[in-house]
Formats: structure tokens, sequence, C-alpha cells
């Protein structure tokens, strides 16, 4: 008689743990910490390896919706992952998974937001308070600064020089223009799958 696999309660409890902080630490949004969180899923918990965060990310920036919704493909996938043999049992705790690692994110930054919006307002004519506001500007820039060189180390790897030029090209124009970025994601996306981006395979080498 076959026995049911246990749930993995310790990695529930990993993900509530990893996506809890980083949401109380989100200053200026989701994206900020993205480096914290890739290299917690990475990394420490080897829950994805650096090319499928890189192709998470990619998913989550395309479709509708916030863009923190990276952490509920995370944790379906760092709860699925546990039942290769049982698709169904599978598809069961990567949803689980997915629904804590959502909740974690947005709950503890949403009631923090709301009670620490209405204390702060007792303190609309004091001196302290702008300069607080500047350095967790500051801050905020720095996370935003640290989590694009982290995401972008991950996702140059093999590339060729016409992915290096869309790159320029896309900062660019959204920079200083009102392009729809939708549009140049659907580009570079039709770029990719002529593979007009990636570099080439090595070529194998034959012994002498």
């Amino acid at each position: 008689m076959s026995t049911i696999p246990s749930m993995p309660w310790d990695t529930l409890l990993d993900l509530i743990i990893v996506f809890s902080q980083a949401s109380l630490l989100a200053l200026g949004g989701g994206t900020a910490v993205l480096g914290e969180i890739q290299n917690e899923s990475v990394n420490e918990y080897h829950w994805l390896t650096g090319a499928q965060f890189i192709d998470v990310f990619a998913i989550t920036q395309a479709t509708p919706g916030p863009s923190m919704l990276i952490v509920s493909l995370i944790g379906y996938w760092a709860m699925a992952q546990h039942f290769p043999a049982d698709p169904w049992l599978g598809f069961f705790a990567g949803v689980l998974g997915m629904l804590v690692s959502t909740t974690a994110t947005f709950l503890p930054s949403s009631l923090l937001a709301y009670y620490v919006g209405r204390w702060w307002e007792h303190f609309h004519g004091s001196k302290w308070r702008e300069p607080v506001e500047k350095g967790l500007s500051a801050v905020t820039v720095g996370l935003l600064f640290a989590s694009a060189v982290i995401v972008s180390r991950e996702a140059t790897n093999n590339l060729r020089w016409q992915a290096w030029l869309v790159i320029g090209l896309s900062a660019v124009l959204l920079a200083f223009t009102k392009v729809n970025p939708l549009l140049l994601m659907a580009v570079a996306g039709f770029l990719g799958y002529k593979g007009w981006l990636n570099a080439p395979p090595p070529l194998p080498l034959h012994g002498h």
C-alpha cells in the first residue's frame, strides 16, 4: 500500500520568513528588494536556478498586475518541486506555496503602511520629518540600484552584442521618452524568439 508523501512544512515556514522580511524592507516598492529575494531563492534555499529566476522575473514583468507576483511563482515552484513523481500533489503543494508566499509578501507591508501612515500624520509639522523622508529616499535608490545590478548580472550571461544594444536603447527610451514599455517588451520578445539576442552555443572540442 502506497503512502502519501508528507507536506514540506519547513519549506512553507522558510517562504513565510523570507517574503515577510522582504515585505517589511521593501522601501520604494517590491523591486527594491528583488536582489535580496534573488539571493534567498537562488543562493540560500536553491528553490530556483539563476536562469530560472530571470525567466520567472521576465514572465511576471510581461503580465498584467503587480510586479511582485514573482513571489507567487517562486512559492509555487519551491513547494511543487518536492513531488516530482506526483503531478497532482505537486500542483496542490505549489498552489499552497503560492498562496503563502503572496500573503507573506503583501500582508505585512500593507499593515505596516496603514499604521505607520496614520502615525506619521501626527508629525506633519515636525522639523525632523523631512530629513527622515530624504534619508529613506536615498536608501530606496540604493536598494533599487543593487537589485538592478543583481538582476542584470544574471540576465546578461551568454548574450550577443545585439542584446546589449537592445538594453541600451530600452534604457534611453524609457528614461527620456513616453514610449509604452509593452511595445519594447514585445519587440525584445520577438527578437529573442528569433534567436537574435542569445549567443550561439560553443562549438564542441574534438580531441586530436
